[in-house]
Formats: structure tokens, sequence, C-alpha cells
């Protein structure tokens, strides 16, 4: 009952902070007439081919709009004691849209974060760089073999994602997870920490401290925050199941 009290909140949250957003973007909607992008309002229409911007802002409307009606629905459903979620993958849905709509760029769906987010995601970790001497598939450099297999199924998945970034929080606290992912579409941002070391003296103590650290900041296991270990590393089902389930 208490979990489904939490979704309801997010829920909630989420659409309050959608009508906000739509309340910023044009009127109307994006069609195409010949070769021509059109923005049409009223039964009228306004070519708007060299117009990126409010291609842009059209798009994200019809994003949120899709995306408005699905948590409407779920609202409802949890409301009225039924638990089932109906749950739409942001880009199968995107690429159902149709007219002119399912011409445009995935990224003009984006949400207005993922601009900063792609201007800090190329800032270099210096944190003990010698020691990133495994690779990813792309090339990326890791601190182990586990993290590698964690990345590589990020990269399956064209994730957006920090290794080790520095994040501030709004109360002021600094934490350093060992990824951070970002639904583009949405803004959310999930943490990934990985405990590859229980074999250690000692990990296990720090490893609780870290988790009751995170609840304390309000991270919700397994749907703010994702924790895995060697046998998950070492398994891509469990690594597909939970990007899947949770971030996607």
């Amino acid at each position: 009952m208490k979990k489904i009290i939490v979704k309801l909140k997010d829920y909630k949250d989420e659409l309050e902070k959608i009508d906000a957003e739509l309340l910023t973007l044009p009127d109307g909607g994006l069609s195409k007439r010949g070769k021509f992008y059109c923005h049409v309002t009223n039964q009228q229409q306004v070519g708007i081919t060299k117009n990126e911007k409010l291609q842009r802002n059209l798009c994200r409307k019809k994003y949120l709009l899709f995306r408005k009606r699905e948590l409407s629905k779920n609202i409802a459903n949890l409301e009225h004691s039924l638990v089932k979620i109906h749950k739409v993958k942001d880009r199968e849905a995107i690429s159902s849209f149709t007219g002119a709509y399912c011409e445009m760029p995935d990224d003009y769906y984006y949400h207005p974060s993922m601009k900063k987010w792609l201007e800090e995601s190329s800032k270099e970790n210096l944190y003990r760089k010698e020691d990133l001497k495994c690779y990813s598939n792309n090339g990326v450099p890791l601190r182990s073999k586990s993290e590698v297999l964690i990345v590589n199924q990020f990269e399956h998945y064209n994730l957006f994602y920090w290794y080790e970034a520095k994040i501030k929080l709004k109360n002021g606290i600094t934490i350093y997870p060992d990824f951070a992912i970002i639904n583009p579409y949405t803004g959310k941002i999930i943490l990934w920490e990985h405990f590859g070391g229980l074999h250690f003296d000692g990990y296990a103590e720090k490893m609780n401290k870290k988790m009751a650290e995170y609840l304390k900041l309000g991270y919700i296991p397994f749907e703010t925050i994702i924790y895995t270990f060697e046998s998950d590393a070492l398994n891509p089902e469990r690594l597909r199941y939970l990007i899947e389930n949770i971030i996607l």
C-alpha cells in the first residue's frame, strides 16, 4: 500500500510539471504540406520549415500530451485500487507518432534539461584517472571489468549517463554515484551503484552505510537508485531487466 501511495505521488508530481511546461509551449500542432512543415492553429497553416525552435516546441508538446494521457490513466487506476500500471516506452511511443512528427529528429522531443546534461557530460572525470584501465565496447575508460559489462549494456540501449559524476543536490549535499542515467524525455535521473568488492574486509559495512545515506536523501531502491553486485554484472539478462523496467 505504501508503494502505491509513493507511486501515486510521483505520478501527480510529474503531471503537475507537465502542465507547467505545457503552458510555455505554443498552441496548435505540426503538419506537413508537400515538402514544407507547417504550424497549424484554428484551421490555419503557417510555414515553419526554417523555424527549428518552433518545430522543437511542437514536438515537445506532442510528447508531453502523450505522457500526460498515460499518467492520467495510471493515476485513475491507482486511485481506484487498480494496481495495473500501463507503461509505454517513450522511444516506442515517439516512433508511433504519425504525420510530420514521425520525420522529426529524436532530440526534438527531449526534456529541456538535456541540453545542460549533454554539455556537462563532456566534462572529464579526473579522480584517480590512472586507474581507468578497462574499456567498454565504445572505448569508455572504466575502473573494473564489471563496470565494463554494465556500461556495455548502457551503450546497447543508447542511454545517456555520467560515470562517477559530481552531483550537487538541492539541499547542498554533494554525491558521487558510480553512474547517473537520465531519461532524455522526462528528465528523470536514476542513480546506479555497483558493489563489486564484497570479498574485501570491511566492504559490506561501507556498502550498508552508503545505502542508508542514499535512503536518507530520499532515493528509493530500484525506483530512483539501482544497486548491483558481481552476480548481476555477470548476468546480462539481469542488467537488461533493470534497464528496461526501471530506466526506460
